[in-house]
């Protein structure tokens, strides 16, 4: 059964939700350090090549979510949530989805690869750089920033919005992607 037809999510579309949850906030996490804490040099190096290659895994992965997402759809809203709801909802969706795509999209080609640096996976191999388009890393920079504090705000937005259908609705919205029925 398609998640279009059901009034929850299937197994692996609640699999790529909560994988996704985890990895999108860890390289959050990272990034934010990253940025914030003032570490360089060679303690920054090692750190900065852990969020490249993960950005990197991630960027398949978004891919591989948004073919899933565009497949499978959303399942269909339960009759109880208002149209606002469902409008502000697909919207919200929508955005987190985006976020996922540009925020690995804008570190890993504008940042690296078009800014003429490799990324290592995990010492595994190295994607060399396409080429070094001069000044292209600061537009990735911005880029990259600016979706990220985008991507923080649709996330917490998410959780409230998730908690808000738990605990004052009621309505089993949550229990849609834990893997129970809704209430309603």
């Amino acid at each position: 059964m398609t998640d279009k037809t059901s009034a929850a999510y299937g197994g692996l579309s609640r699999l790529n939700h909560w994988l996704g949850a985890l990895l999108f906030t860890g390289v959050i996490i990272v990034g934010l350090y990253l940025a914030y804490s003032g570490v360089e040099g060679e303690e920054r190096a090692p750190i900065m090549a852990m969020h490249r290659a993960t950005g990197t895994v991630l960027l398949l992965f978004a891919v591989w979510r948004v073919w899933w997402r565009l497949r499978q759809g959303f399942p269909r809203p339960l009759d109880s949530v208002p149209a606002w709801q469902v409008t502000a909802s697909r919207v919200a969706h929508w955005g987190l989805i985006l976020c996922m795509l540009a925020m690995p999209l804008s570190g890993v080609f504008f940042m690296s690869l078009l800014g003429g640096r490799p990324i290592n996976i995990y010492g595994l191999f190295t994607i060399p750089p396409i080429m070094d388009i001069e000044g292209i890393r600061p537009i990735g920079r911005q880029i990259h920033g600016l979706v990220a504090y985008v991507f923080i705000a649709l996330i917490g937005l998410h959780i409230l919005a998730a908690l808000k259908h738990t605990l004052i609705d009621k309505d089993g919205t949550l229990a849609r992607m834990l893997g129970g029925k809704p209430a309603v």
